[in-house]
């Protein structure tokens, strides 16, 4: 024979655990007792473990260290998406959308059936047949088929139902004893605690939004009067400068004015030291220019830059083109010589082969002219034209210095 009996301390001290076996005299002879710290139960394990249990579980403990409570202000840590929250406006324009591509689609659905191809009909001794065409399968009929149709089984005797299986006994019988108020409620208990911590938690995030919102109004205000006072300093800098602006252009106007009285009293000056002394070298500037003249001090550039420069190049490239000229003459002469000899060998050698079939003519032959008399006339044609460019040349330098004299004596 066993018993336990398990005795504890008052609530508020550690709770002992008192183990007592009792056997018969008969087997042991004696009464042992065994005493050992509290423990829970022994608790049976689930079908299913967890798949990731934790190292220390715990039923319960301080929320304020529980991952799942958020401290501090939650919007900071957990941001709204904007993008989610739709305006009333946006609600209405999504709607009128839907709407209009609802009656887009009956539109163009109602237009397709307009447009749509009737059967023709059936040919003669022909008729149509109704066929599916749907997406779907279905029965076309006008009253489902009506079938009367009777069975029988045969008796079977019901399965008895299964026994609840009951697990065998394991392990020793434990008992313990708890005294009145050592149980309590978590859900009930923990509410007050719950509401605390709750209510500080709001009225503190309460607290750090009207900071907040506190804060970003002072910065609006520092703002708006950062930008009044730019706006100020810039007006003032603007004034500044446009006053800067007015005494510089003032100076500026100062010394125009001093500058053109003192050229106004300077021409006044030499115009009456012109006047003084026109009256006393008037006799004098004859005689002077003549001699300057006579020494040479005085000279026109430009009559000087013609014949040191302009009339030298003249003369080389006009005797440059006459040399050509030259040249091309010869050349042509030479072309002219060779034509005219080929041509006289050539009729020469006609007029022999002619009296050799005709014989002695009885009219005499007009005689060609001869080479040095065509070479003459074609060497005076060409002299008469080298010489009328020539005298164009001349002509064309010679007034081209005339014009180079005019522009000298302007």
């Amino acid at each position: 024979m066993q018993s336990v009996v398990i005795n504890g301390p008052s609530r508020g001290s550690m709770m002992q655990t008192t183990t007592k076996y009792t056997r018969d005299k008969v087997c042991t002879g004696k009464t042992y007792e065994y005493s050992s710290t509290p423990r829970t139960p022994w608790i049976r394990p689930k079908y299913r473990p967890p798949e990731d249990p934790p190292s220390n579980q715990v039923p319960y403990g301080n929320i304020m260290y529980d991952r799942r409570v958020i401290r501090g202000p939650a919007f900071m840590h957990h941001p709204v998406p904007t993008s989610a929250i739709e305006s009333q406006a946006a609600r209405q324009a999504e709607a009128r959308r839907r709407a209009m591509a609802r009656r887009k689609a009956q539109t163009t659905r109602a237009r397709n059936l307009r447009l749509r191809m009737g059967t023709p009909p059936p040919v003669e001794g022909r008729k149509h047949e109704d066929i599916q065409t749907e997406e779907y399968l279905e029965d076309l009929f006008e009253h489902p088929p009506v079938e009367t149709v009777f069975t029988q089984t045969d008796y079977y005797t019901d399965r008895p139902p299964t026994p609840e299986f009951v697990p065998a006994k394991t392990g020793v019988d434990i008992s313990t004893q708890i005294y009145p108020g050592e149980l309590f409620h978590f859900d009930t208990e923990v509410k007050p605690i719950l509401e605390v911590l709750v209510g500080k938690t709001i009225e503190q995030a309460l607290v750090e939004v009207m900071e907040e919102d506190e804060l970003a109004s002072i910065r609006e205000q520092q703002r708006r009067f950062r930008e009044i006072r730019d706006a100020e300093l810039a007006e003032q800098g603007r004034l500044e400068e446009e006053e800067k602006r007015k005494r510089k252009e003032m100076e500026m106007r100062l010394l125009e004015q001093e500058d053109a009285v003192r050229d106004q009293r300077s021409t006044e000056d030499r115009i009456a030291a012109a006047v003084l002394t026109t009256g006393y070298i008037a006799d004098l500037l004859p005689s002077v220019i003549k001699d300057l003249n006579t020494a040479g001090f005085l000279y026109d550039e430009t009559k000087q830059e013609v014949d040191e420069k302009f009339m030298p190049w003249l003369m080389k490239e006009v005797k440059t083109e006459m040399q050509k000229m030259v040249e091309n003459r010869e050349l042509i002469s030479d072309i002219l010589r060779e034509i005219i000899e080929t041509r006289a060998e050539v009729y020469r050698t006609m007029g022999e082969k002619e009296e050799k079939w005709r014989g002695t003519s009885e009219e005499p032959e007009e005689e060609l002219p001869e080479f040095e008399e065509v070479e003459g006339e074609i060497e005076g044609e060409l002299e008469e034209e080298v010489g009328g460019e020539e005298e164009e040349l001349d002509e064309e330098a010679k007034a081209a210095e005339e014009q180079e004299q005019e522009k000298a004596a302007t």
